[in-house]
């Protein structure tokens, strides 16, 4: 069970979550509710709001690519980068993004996760993590191992999930494929020299 990453949808999930915290929060703590986010929407609807993939580290689960982004790893020049910024171990938004990329439901999620969490200081956020059972079965010290998205199921209770889940999910790559216009080269369409 795996997603595609959509910067956008982080970017503005990310701006929520500043947004409700004087704009600057600890990056840790933004990619732990990041994670929750994820977590519990997939849960809930069988997708990520992020599409993230999940990994193992030292202080917790952790959306990959979220986490490269802020590290500065890699760069999304047309969201991410023109919209946080980050500072040290904070992260600080500059800008709104917008929410349009996001349903109801997930700036519900987001609204509830922050909301839940607010009083949390980011250590005993990170700690809450430390008891999951997907980050306990895929954690090896000093390293960022993957997270299935199914361990964070089973990990919630929520194994009879994962087969209609992955069923969607093939469904929807075939209708991908099937209705996705595929990039041709430069010279094959005629524009290269």
């Amino acid at each position: 069970m795996e997603f595609k990453f959509d910067s956008r949808k982080a970017t503005q999930a990310a701006a929520i979550l500043l947004s409700r915290e004087r704009k600057m929060m600890d990056r840790m703590r933004l990619l732990k509710l990041l994670y929750l986010v994820d977590r519990e929407l997939l849960a809930d609807s069988g997708r990520t709001l992020t599409g993230d993939r999940a990994v193992a580290m030292n202080f917790g689960p952790v959306p990959s690519h979220i986490y490269n982004l802020i590290k500065g790893c890699e760069h999304s020049p047309e969201d991410w980068d023109q919209n946080i910024l980050s500072v040290g171990k904070k992260v600080v938004l500059l800008d709104d993004p917008g929410r349009g990329d996001l349903s109801e439901n997930e700036m519900a999620k987001l609204e509830a996760v922050s909301e839940r969490y607010r009083k949390m200081s980011t250590a005993g956020l990170s700690a809450h993590t430390h008891q999951f059972s997907e980050w306990i079965k895929n954690f090896v010290p000093d390293t960022s191992r993957p997270i299935p998205w199914t361990d964070a199921l089973k990990g919630m209770n929520q194994e009879g999930k994962i087969e209609l889940y992955e069923a969607r999910q093939k469904e929807q790559d075939l209708l991908d494929s099937i209705f996705t216009v595929p990039v041709r080269d430069e010279v094959e369409a005629g524009t290269g020299t």
